[in-house]
């Protein structure tokens, strides 16, 4: 099931690109074989350890074998990747270019189920990388006008990040001789050697994620990017360097990652708080919406960094939480600069609900499920996170929900003055066609989900806390 989930993408990518016109259908058909192969395992998993293990011998001498297999961990993120690239199909329905647009979706689509379905360390590094290259196509034709400078960067950034990743591969390949992850977990490595992989792999990670300092790149893509490649960017790619950090740094080298524990929580802590005040005195209002999703990823990081079984769950349900709610933020911040043809919320002035009620409500529910308002994901997730941060690092924690109380004034002030109140002269003179309903349906579907995740939490904890208490024993917490 593995390998036709990454293969079939990969496979269909051509014929969209040379049958143009079937191309949308090739990407939806796609995008539904992956959600269903998550469906299938997340009913049939067993509940612990790796299953649906396939092995492909390649080259054994080197241990570059193509050992696939998924955990709770793993399945829950391909059954996000599905359902993601399902409704980015949808919102991408009437994109110019669609051969070639397509292409790059299908692609990056089985690389993407490479990196959550690898148990090869190098095959995972080899599936992370291929991602990069349909993100930086995408950005660099289908966007802004500076789009070449956002997608140089993008690349240049993550490129040279994923080095430092190589090189802490490298290290574990010759002191263990393995690339494989069960092999290298049963290596005796040195405590001292471990703690170098893991600073090394870390800088990998974090820019991934992102997570200050490393995350200048994010807010210059998510502007110059169409908005449908925003959500693959913050619903996904980003997701791949919190998966990289918990699978291969924290279960792999629980003792080093103890050692690490104040540096993750440090980095967390500056990340949530700085994108916070970033958001609020930004006037752009996709930037806006960056600066929440780094805002995010660090409540991401503060909860990893507890190495506790509540940590963790809460960490995993953050990263589907956030990816329901973001992916709405941006495709919503997107039908705005359509309408008005003004990214800034000081240009648009106000009334947008009267002329737009549609998108206006849209983006009031958005904004309630990004501070985490009671009843959607998002507030489930931030109450779990920052309740194991309380949990394990004491009362000091209890800043963290200031970073909601930025969030809602952020959000809520570009409610008053872009959504709410008189019409302004802009929003008096626009001239508005209807949003074509294949693209609203995408749109509802962000909200239907992250508020039913939101009712109903614990269709995903009670699939995930197995592997979050399993991992946490190990880690002693």
């Amino acid at each position: 099931m593995l390998l036709s989930a990454i293969l079939l993408p990969v496979i269909l990518a051509p014929f969209a690109y040379f049958f143009e016109r079937w191309a949308k259908y090739l990407s939806l058909a796609a995008g539904a074989f992956v959600t269903l192969i998550g469906a299938i395992m997340w009913l049939k998993y067993p509940g612990h350890g790796f299953a649906f293990e396939e092995f492909y011998p390649i080259f054994p001498q080197w241990d570059f074998n193509l050992h696939l297999g998924v955990d709770a961990l793993s399945i829950a993120l391909i059954t996000l990747t599905g359902i993601i690239a399902i409704l980015v199909t949808l919102s991408s329905w009437n994109m110019p270019r669609q051969g070639a647009y397509f292409f790059l979706i299908l692609v990056f689509l089985g690389a993407m189920v490479g990196v959550f379905a690898s148990l090869n360390y190098l095959w995972f590094f080899i599936f992370w990388e291929f991602t990069l290259v349909p993100m930086f196509f995408h950005i660099g034709i289908w966007g802004a006008e500076q789009r070449i400078y956002a997608a140089v960067k993008f690349f240049l950034y993550t490129h040279l990040a994923s080095i430092f990743l190589f090189l802490a591969i490298l290290l574990i390949f010759i002191n263990t001789g393995h690339f494989d992850f069960i092999a290298i977990k049963q290596s005796n490595i040195p405590l001292e050697l471990q703690k170098v992989i893991w600073l090394l792999a870390f800088i990998g990670y974090a820019v991934k994620m992102p997570v200050v300092p490393f995350h200048t790149w994010l807010p210059d893509a998510h502007v110059q990017a169409p908005s449908p490649i925003s959500v693959i960017l913050a619903g996904l790619l980003l997701k791949m360097g919190a998966y990289g950090l918990l699978r291969w740094n924290i279960e792999l080298f629980p003792q080093a990652s103890k050692f690490f524990i104040y540096l993750m929580l440090a980095i967390g802590v500056i990340t949530v708080f700085h994108a916070a005040f970033k958001a609020l005195y930004e006037d752009h209002v996709k930037r806006m919406v960056a600066y929440s999703s780094i805002n995010h990823m660090g409540l991401v990081l503060v909860a990893l960094a507890t190495l506790t079984a509540v940590g963790i769950s809460a960490s995993i349900y953050e990263m589907v939480a956030h990816a329901l709610i973001i992916s709405l933020m941006f495709m919503v911040a997107g039908y705005i600069h359509h309408i008005t043809g003004t990214w800034y919320i000081s240009q648009i002035g106000g009334g947008l609900m009267k002329k737009v009620p549609f998108i206006g409500v849209l983006y009031m529910l958005g904004a309630l499920g990004a501070l985490g308002f009671p009843g959607t994901a998002g507030f489930i997730g931030e109450v779990t996170a920052i309740y194991a941060a309380v949990e394990k690092f004491g009362w000091t924690m209890l800043v963290l929900p200031f970073s909601a109380v930025l969030t809602a004034g952020f959000f809520f002030w570009a409610i008053r003055r872009m959504i709410h109140g008189p019409e302004s002269e802009l929003v008096k003179k626009l001239h508005v066609h209807e949003i074509p309903w294949v693209e609203r349906i995408p749109l509802m579907a962000y909200v239907a989900l992250f508020v039913f995740l939101g009712i109903f939490p614990a269709i995903l904890f009670n699939f995930i806390n197995n592997y979050a208490n399993t991992l946490g024993k190990v880690l002693g917490g």
